[in-house]
């Protein structure tokens, strides 16, 4: 949709207006939707900044969540500059055009084979490959030439970085000690992930320039998802040693 708005009548300034437009709208149907299923505590907003406290303290739980913005911050680059990138290597322009719908037609399964693995193996057990071999194939981008490269890269990276979307919030469900803290460590965790997904792609944009220097966001973007998986990896092991057990 974006590509047919972007390059149709109304160019990229009314194409980002009228996605904007579009994403508040059904933003906004879906606050009237929403309600809580439980009685309202006079008391929430105390608990929520107790519990930003204890967060705060919790050496586990800030690596993770620094392991969400550094991985958010490289994540959605190849998204955002597959097509492009498959103009520029020559491929046919109608092909390149529908690269990010396959990258998000594997994300789908991606989406939903991982959960149902996380849920006999455990989260971290889980996420951690999965953004391990995400970092792995961003830096692959640089040897990707041709049409089928860049199909078997767009399958690939939908599948693996899908999986980053859907078992998130059970991976910072992991970290919490009673039930009554998930939704507060979602929401902490969120707040400072969403930083990294508002910076990364325009500094993936800023460093490949004019000139195309596919290396330079390539670096960046592929380093910033190794270590999110390194500080995953952290966490699982601090975790483990916590709650002894190997099944996070």
């Amino acid at each position: 949709m974006l590509n047919a708005w972007f390059q149709g009548s109304l160019g990229f300034p009314s194409g980002v207006r009228a996605s904007a437009s579009l994403t508040g709208g059904l933003m906004i149907i879906a606050l009237f939707l929403m309600k809580p299923r439980y009685p309202m505590n006079g008391k929430e907003a105390n608990t929520t900044v107790r519990y930003f406290r204890v967060f705060l303290q919790d050496l586990p739980y800030m690596i993770m969540v620094l392991g969400t913005l550094l991985t958010l911050a490289g994540l959605y680059y190849p998204i955002f500059f597959l097509q492009l990138n498959a103009i520029k290597n020559g491929i046919n322009t109608h092909l390149a055009f529908y690269t990010i719908a396959i990258l998000n037609g594997a994300s789908v399964l991606g989406r939903v084979i991982p959960n149902l693995l996380a849920d006999k193996l455990g989260a971290f057990n889980v996420i951690i490959p999965c953004i391990f071999l995400s970092s792995v194939l961003i830096f692959c981008t640089l040897a990707v030439k041709d049409e089928a490269g860049t199909m078997i890269f767009a399958i690939l990276y939908g599948f693996f970085s899908g999986s980053y979307a859907s078992v998130i919030g059970p991976v910072v469900a992991s970290t919490a000690d009673t039930d009554s803290e998930i939704g507060a460590r979602l929401g902490v965790c969120f707040t400072f992930t969403g930083f990294g997904g508002l910076i990364g792609t325009p500094i993936a944009g800023a460093l490949l320039s004019k000139s195309f220097l596919w290396w330079r966001p390539t670096l960046f973007s592929g380093i910033s998802v190794l270590f999110g998986s390194a500080c995953f990896l952290t966490t699982r092991y601090l975790l483990s040693r916590r709650k002894r057990t190997q099944w996070l």
